[in-house]
């Protein structure tokens, strides 16, 4: 028993002598001193900056603990980067080598601060374009580094945490806090290799003309492939994210799916709205290449860009319509975005109260929309009243008839066709009193130029002003009064007027039968 328990106490006494050793042996290759003098020269002529670290040491089994290091901004007073602690762990017996093999690194608590100030500058302009204009310096002899080569295969990153303030307020002020955690490892030419990753966004806040947009969710991602499922709301709304990237580093393949079960479109896009520019921020673009302007130079970056996936939402809100089905189909490739199939249903709506629903397909070219915008649409149209229409306010008050201000409708149904900057526009909408037959075109400018046919019943054309009834209008079969029309003006400022050109050419024939007519009474 007494052997044994010899026996213990020496192999007890080898362990603690070992542990004795490597502590000495690690503390005599890293410091906490030696660490430092070495770290934070080279972190501030690195970075220009003012970097400062509270403490470091070194442990046998916890590694080695960086706490508080920080790295000023160039006013040598606010932080720029901070972090409140940073720990490498490492295996032991690579260190009889002399080599140490980080098995882990984690930083805790880092966060940084990015400032883009007035002038349009941001506040790590200096650290990069000190790293571009500065080349690195061979180390000159006797000069003093690692006593130990490095290699690291894990990366933990908790509770880092982003800003972003744009002193301009062109741009929204973003936070986020996020969690990650990387797997690779470092080749023989110091260049590190990830082989997966993950990141848990704990929370991105942007505010946005002081609505806040919030995003949580996570992000997958190995060498090729990355994967996301995202969460974003806006108050009640709530928008669902999933997305894949493959060959994200390279030639970027995108499939990002949106859905949200209630939308209201309204107030995304009013956060969403450029606010017009006065006159002294507009300026003749910079030409690029070839006279080809800066844009047009920088959407050839774009082109190795591909996209595709699906937008859906359940019921959304717009301008008092209630849309339900929406669905859309889009691609993205070569700068070409193109919409095959849209569909939804809707009902309700502020101006034209009815339900009905659209359809179409469109295509462009997302570095010059207004100009290379195509594509066609169908909507069909149910039961409804139009209130506060414009153009029905001035086709009542050029008939006189007070019935065709806030008219009641029975059905319509309108083809769209887009191309070359216009609208073309044909269809038509009807009631038991009226059909308003519409055909012409549209600018994206607006204008309007749109012929169109108004047809009255018996009982509404009674209703015509004075001045319209001294005047000879064809009628129909059923002896329905056609007003020939012509829309003029713009979306805003309609201007409705008879189409004359077209009254003339329905009075001749009659005037000619009825001369006719009397001269065969005549010879008889």
């Amino acid at each position: 028993m007494k052997k044994w328990i010899k026996i213990g106490i020496i192999v007890l006494g080898i362990f603690v002598l070992l542990f004795i050793g490597l502590n000495i042996l690690i503390k005599s290759y890293l410091s906490g001193e030696r660490l430092k003098a070495m770290i934070l020269p080279r972190a501030e002529s690195l970075t220009g900056r003012k970097v400062s670290l509270e403490d470091i040491r070194v442990s046998l089994f916890k590694g080695v603990v960086a706490t508080g290091l920080s790295v000023k901004e160039m006013d040598g007073q606010k932080d720029f980067f901070k972090m409140k602690e940073f720990v490498l762990s490492y295996r032991l017996l690579p260190l009889l080598k002399k080599q140490l093999v980080i098995s882990k690194i984690e930083i805790l608590s880092p966060s940084v601060t990015i400032v883009k100030d007035r002038q349009g500058k941001y506040n790590f302009s200096s650290i990069t374009e000190r790293g571009s204009q500065k080349p690195s310096k061979p180390a000159e002899p006797g000069e003093q580094g690692l006593p130990i080569s490095i290699s690291a295969d894990r990366l933990f990153v908790q509770n880092g945490q982003l800003k972003f303030v744009d002193e301009e307020k062109v741009l929204p002020d973003v936070s986020g806090v996020f969690d990650m955690e990387f797997v690779g490892s470092v080749g023989q030419d110091g260049t590190p290799r990830m082989k997966s990753g993950q990141i848990s966004v704990k929370e991105i806040k942007a505010v946005l003309k002081g609505a806040e947009i919030i995003t949580t969710g996570k992000i997958d991602m190995d060498e090729q492939t990355l994967r996301a499922n995202l969460k974003t709301a806006l108050g009640k709304d709530s928008i669902d994210l999933t997305a894949t990237v493959k060959d994200y580093l390279k030639a970027p393949e995108v499939t990002a799916n949106l859905y949200a079960k209630e939308l209201d479109i309204q107030k995304w896009m009013g956060i969403g709205g450029e606010e017009k520019s006065t006159k002294k921020d507009v300026s003749k673009e910079p030409e690029g290449p070839k006279g080809k302007s800066t844009r047009q130079a920088e959407s050839g970056t774009d082109q190795k860009l591909k996209a595709s996936g699906q937008v859906k939402v359940d019921v959304a809100k717009y301008q008092g319509y209630t849309i339900k089905g929406l669905s859309m189909n889009y691609q993205y490739v070569n700068g070409v975005v193109k919409i095959d199939p849209l569909g939804l249903q809707f009902s309700g709506g502020d101006v034209y109260n009815t339900e009905g629903n659209l359809g179409g397909k469109f295509y462009f070219n997302s570095a010059r929309i207004q100009e290379t915008l195509k594509g066609d649409a169908n909507l069909k149209l149910g039961k409804g009243v139009i209130k506060g229409s414009q153009v029905f306010d001035a086709i009542s008050s050029l008939t006189g008839i007070q019935a065709l201000k806030d008219p009641i409708v029975d059905q319509g149904s309108f083809h769209f066709d887009i191309k070359e900057e216009k609208v073309l526009i044909d269809g038509f909408i009807s009631s038991a009193l009226f059909r308003l037959s519409p055909k012409g075109t549209m600018g994206l400018d607006q204008k309007l130029d749109i012929p169109t046919e108004l047809k009255l019943s018996p009982e509404l054309s009674k209703s015509l002003s004075k001045e319209l009834t001294k005047m000879k209008f064809m009628t129909d079969d059923q002896g329905w009064v056609v007003l020939p029309l012509k829309i003029k003006g713009t979306n805003e400022k309609p201007n409705v007027s008879l189409d004359m050109e077209r009254v003339v050419k329905q009075i001749v024939p009659d005037l000619t039968r009825e001369i006719e007519k009397r001269l065969f009474q005549k010879k008889k």
